[in-house]
Parts: structure tokens; C-alpha cells; sequence
């Protein structure tokens, strides 16, 4: 019977003991190109940061023949201005060779005439200064012949009512004032309650001031006299409680748009006279109807 040898495993070759060797190397590789990708990323933001900075002292830099100590960054003309009359220069000569009248230029920049230059049915400047002046000098005689006209209207309305010396009329710089005495016409001594005799004075008026465009401020004025009793504690209240009585009336009797009319309480502060006679305090209680004029600023 034949004898049987044992069967041995066979060793391991050499190579194979050095797998792990691959992976190390992947992995090296791998580390050598991330750092080369963050070391160019690196340069590049280095040469971005450049650019930026050498742009930015260019913007900061003064347009040459600036004297030392002259205009700074915001006065004087930056690079971007000159890049706008680099483009307008471009614009002339591109012009030129133009289908539209071959020698046509624009020599404006931003909205102004360049230097000795004028536009085409432009006046020079003290023709159009007294241009200017002529046409305010015509508006502000159109606004006075339209509050002259507003006043007569409002005369008529008053004479028709048998009212015509209850209220005085005057035109300042404001516009039109109409002033009507408070004692016993518009309101009761220490009252905001409107009088038959003040509603048919508004009842006048109210017309005339429907048909115009104008602002409408109504003013409540008193005297010096301190307020003895009553609702209102002082002058202030009072006076101020007197124009939106007439203002109230005005808007909901008289069908006035709210939006054009103002009410303002100014006590003692505003005396056409001197508060030192009995006759002069009763000319300082009063109410004012200011029409503004259209060609000044309302406050």
C-alpha cells in the first residue's frame, strides 16, 4: 500500500506582503494634488486682491493737475468722470462719420452746456436769468388777479347777505387773508360754538373757497387775557378749538376736501394790534382764513 504524504499549504509570495504599499502611495498622491489646488487657489486670491487694490488707488488718486491740498476723493473728478468724457469724446468722433450730418458733435455732458458752448435755442445766461425773472414776475401777477378776483367774489357774497362789515380782506405774502372778528359774530366769549351770524358768514364764503384750488389754513387768534372758567383750560385750547370749529363746518357742511384745509390755534401770539386797550384786545380775537398763494411754499 502506498504511502501518503501530508499536503502543505504553499507559503506566500513575496509581493503580495506589500499590498498595503499601493494604498499609501493612492493616498499621497491624493494629499500632493490637494495641496497643489489649495496653493494655486492661494495665488489666485493673491493676484485678485492685487487688482482690486491697484483699482482702488487709481479711483483714489486726483485727476492730474490737481493742486496739493486741493478738492479730495469726493469733490474732486474721479477716474470714472473721466472715463464719461472719454465716452463723450468717442461719441463726437463716432458722430462725425455719421450718416446725420457728418460734422454733427454733442457737446453736452450730464445736462450742462460744455465750456463756451450753448445749445441750440439756449439764451445765454443773463438773457435767461431776466427770462426767468419775467416769468415769476407774470406768475405772481396771475396768482394776485386770481385772489383779487376770489376776494370780490367773496365781497359780493357777504353784501348779498347783509354782512359786508363783519369780515376785512387783505393780500400779503401768504395769499389771501380773510379776518372776521369772534365776539359775538362767530363764537361766544370763551366758546368754540359756532353763532348763526359766523355760520351765515361761512355760509358766504364757503362757496368762493370750493372753487379754488388752493390751500386753505384756518387761524384762531385771542388776546392776552388769561381764560377765567369755561371748557378750555387757556388761550392755546381755545384758539385752537375755534379753527377746527370752522374747519369742521366747512368740510361737512360746505363739502370742502379735508385734504386742502388745515386748522392751527397760535392764542396771543399773532396781535394785529397791541394788546393795551380794551378796542384792541376785541380786534386780536378773531379768526383768519388764509388762501394760500400758489407761488409760495405753504408752512
Amino acid at each position: 500500500m502506498a504511502r501518503r504524504h501530508p499536503r502543505t499549504e504553499p507559503e506566500d509570495e513575496g509581493p503580495s506582503r506589500e499590498r498595503w504599499l499601493l494604498t499609501y502611495s493612492d493616498m499621497i498622491t491624493l494629499l500632493m494634488v490637494l495641496f497643489i489646488v489649495l496653493f494655486a487657489l492661494g495665488q489666485t486670491d493673491i493676484r485678485k486682491f492685487n487688482a482690486f487694490k491697484d483699482s482702488f488707488r487709481a479711483i483714489q488718486q486726483p485727476v492730474p493737475n490737481t493742486p496739493p491740498g486741493g478738492p479730495g476723493v469726493l469733490s474732486a473728478p474721479s477716474v470714472i468722470a473721466l472715463e464719461e468724457q472719454n465716452a463723450f469724446a468717442l461719441l463726437n468722433r463716432s458722430s462725425a462719420n455719421s450718416s446725420y450730418g457728418g460734422s454733427q458733435q454733442y457737446p453736452y455732458k450730464s445736462g450742462k452746456a460744455a465750456s463756451g458752448q450753448q445749445r441750440p435755442g439756449q439764451l445765454p445766461a443773463g438773457q435767461h436769468q431776466a427770462g426767468q425773472a419775467d416769468q415769476a414776475a407774470q406768475a405772481a401777477l396771475r396768482e394776485y388777479q386770481a385772489l383779487s378776483r376770489a376776494e370780490a367774489e367773496m365781497q359780493a357774497a357777504l353784501a348779498r347777505a347783509g354782512l359786508a362789515d363783519q369780515v376785512a380782506f387783505r393780500i400779503d405774502q401768504r395769499g389771501l387773508v380773510v379776518t372776521i372778528l369772534t365776539d359775538r359774530i362767530l363764537f361766544p366769549v370763551d366758546s368754540a360754538q359756532l353763532q348763526p351770524e359766523g355760520l351765515r358768514i361761512l355760509d358766504a364764503l364757503a362757496p368762493v373757497l370750493a372753487a379754488l384750488p388752493n390751500l386753505v389754513d384756518v387761524e384762531g387768534d385771542t388776546d392776552n387775557q388769561p381764560i377765567r372758567g369755561g371748557p378750555y383750560p387757556d388761550n392755546w385750547a381755545l384758539s385752537a378749538a375755534r379753527a377746527v370749529s370752522v374747519v369742521e363746518d366747512l368740510i361737512h357742511q360746505h363739502g370742502i376736501s379735508p385734504y386742502r384745509l388745515q386748522a392751527t390755534g397760535l392764542s396771543d401770539t399773532r396781535p394785529l394790534v397791541p394788546n393795551n386797550s380794551a378796542q384792541h384786545q376785541a380786534e386780536n380775537r378773531r379768526v383768519e382764513i388764509v388762501v394760500f398763494s400758489t407761488t409760495v411754499a405753504t408752512p
